[in-house]
């Protein structure tokens, strides 16, 4: 798949090619459909935001379509327009479990830990994809993860 990433500090982003991700049991291959660029995502490139490790897709505002489900998935089927959750976390920890993910001690962001939407395909767990209304075009949709997403994450967590 086509990506742009970030190969070292303080270069422009590079055109590259990787191979597809596979998915696990409870994960979801997102198709890109929008991904906004962020002044994290600049703040990474110029160093002033550290990076624990490089290469890395950068993007964490992502829009798009469910190519494919794991298993376990149940809340969204293929070709489901969804937004992404930015922020990946264990879903297991006492933190999770009590709906504060933002806490988990093993929470990556995508594009930061993680490769981001810079990408044809994004892979992330099922809990970091809700669905996105045909109202909302994905370009306004991508930003949905950073005002509405850890709303979101938080229901669906306290929900029976």
């Amino acid at each position: 798949m086509k990506t742009v990433r970030l190969m070292q500090i303080g270069k422009p982003l590079q055109d590259s090619e990787l191979p597809l991700p596979e998915i696990g049991p409870a994960e979801v291959l997102v198709r890109v459909a929008a991904c906004g660029i962020c002044h994290s995502d600049a703040h990474y490139r110029a160093g002033i935001s550290a990076m624990d490790s490089l290469p890395v897709t950068l993007g964490h505002e992502v829009a798009g379509r469910v190519e494919t489900i794991g298993e376990e998935v149940r809340h969204v089927s293929r070709g489901d327009r969804v937004y992404v959750h930015y922020l990946v976390s264990c879903g297991h920890c006492d933190f999770c479990l009590r709906g504060h993910d933002q806490f988990c001690a093993r929470g990556q962001m995508i594009g930061k830990h993680r490769d981001g939407g810079y990408a044809e395909f994004i892979k992330v767990t099922g809990r970091n994809v809700f669905v996105l209304p045909d109202e909302i075009p994905f370009e306004q949709g991508r930003s949905h993860d950073v005002f509405f997403g850890y709303c979101a994450s938080c229901l669906q967590q306290s929900a029976p």
